[in-house]
């Protein structure tokens, strides 16, 4: 759920959320605990970090809070009421900064000029989620999901730069939980673009008197830009093919596999249905684990079950994506070959 549902009751408390809100239906048996995952970093943490850690309830009469148990990752709430659920923490009991596990999403979003959107944001689903569905929208195209290696301060600015000539909107971000769509660099590179790419995230609070610091990025990821992609795919080609095929090939490598799953991730999503078989094979295959496969399982659409399959895929790599688009071939041809000629 979106907490600006609660935004009246969280300035009032001066709290922040510090998860995902999450409305949970039990649909059988009694709940004795439950654990609501959170994004904050706890390691080397000071104590005042738990004591200002609480569980709300959300509910038509208000809110109100509850001490949990603090773990690594999650939560801990014994015997709860099943109300609108989501772990915040105090600010106003914090002297120092938070420390938060982050994401960096990366959409290209124009091919001539060569543009992307880089998406800084807390480590919440919800918020990825509500990214991918508004990048869809725009026509987006996926490039990169990836963690910084190291935790990042909540509220703190970020700068971020390309190791190519580029024009990078706006100069600083802020991570920041935003109840609206999250900020996002707009990157642009010249025409023609260079074959690859660095972009790289740097932390302002890092530099602060140490000029020598911004060589070090707390974020770095590389890209091929969509001149680089076609020569790889034309590689990947039957001879007798050189340009992308109209319908779909024979043989298709590996590398043609994860573009074709890549570049038609938003139609894939929209239009795939029996996701379960897909799912029932890529685990057989060992593709995906039982823990991805029982949370396609629970999503409540085809489109929420292929979002969390390609969750799955990402982590599966280039070959996990060859195994996918077979199995598709097989159960979904004329899907598959109407995306070809698309």
């Amino acid at each position: 759920m979106d907490w600006y549902i609660f935004a009246g009751e969280l300035a009032h408390m001066q709290c922040s959320p510090a998860g995902p809100l999450m409305d949970i239906e039990l649909v059988s048996g009694e709940l004795e605990e439950i654990h609501l995952p959170h994004f904050l970093c706890l390691g080397g943490c000071e104590a005042s970090v738990c004591d200002a850690v609480r569980v709300l309830h959300g509910r038509d009469s208000g809110v109100c809070v509850e001490v949990c148990e603090l773990m690594q990752h999650h939560a801990r709430l014994l015997q709860p009421s099943l109300s609108p659920l989501g772990v915040l923490y105090y600010v106003t009991s914090l002297l120092f900064p938070v420390r938060v596990h982050a994401k960096v999403l990366v959409y290209q979003c124009s091919a001539s000029p060569l543009e992307f959107r880089s998406y800084l944001l807390p480590e919440d689903a919800h918020l990825k989620e509500k990214v991918e569905r508004d990048e869809e929208k725009l026509g987006g195209n996926w490039k990169a999901r990836s963690h910084p290696p190291s935790p990042l301060q909540i509220h703190d600015l970020y700068s971020l730069d390309t190791d190519c000539a580029s024009d990078i909107y706006p100069e600083q971000l802020m991570l920041r939980y935003s109840r609206d769509t999250p900020n996002f660099f707009q990157v642009t590179l010249p025409d023609p673009a260079p074959a690859s790419f660095h972009m790289q995230l740097f932390s302002s609070a890092s530099s602060r008197g140490q000029p020598d610091s911004r060589e070090q990025p707390v974020w770095r990821a590389g890209f091929q830009t969509a001149t680089q992609d076609r020569e790889t795919r034309s590689r990947d080609l039957p001879e007798s093919h050189p340009q992308q095929p109209s319908r779909p090939p024979v043989q298709v490598g590996r590398q043609m596999a994860a573009a074709f799953v890549d570049e038609r991730r938003p139609k894939l999503i929209s239009r795939v249905t029996g996701v379960m078989p897909i799912a029932d094979q890529l685990l057989s295959q060992h593709v995906i684990g039982q823990e991805t496969y029982a949370n396609i399982q629970a999503a409540a659409t085809s489109q929420g079950k292929m979002r969390t399959l390609y969750e799955g895929l990402h982590s599966a790599g280039d070959q996990g994506k060859l195994a996918f688009y077979r199995i598709l071939q097989a159960q979904q041809p004329l899907l598959v070959e109407d995306l070809w000629t698309a």
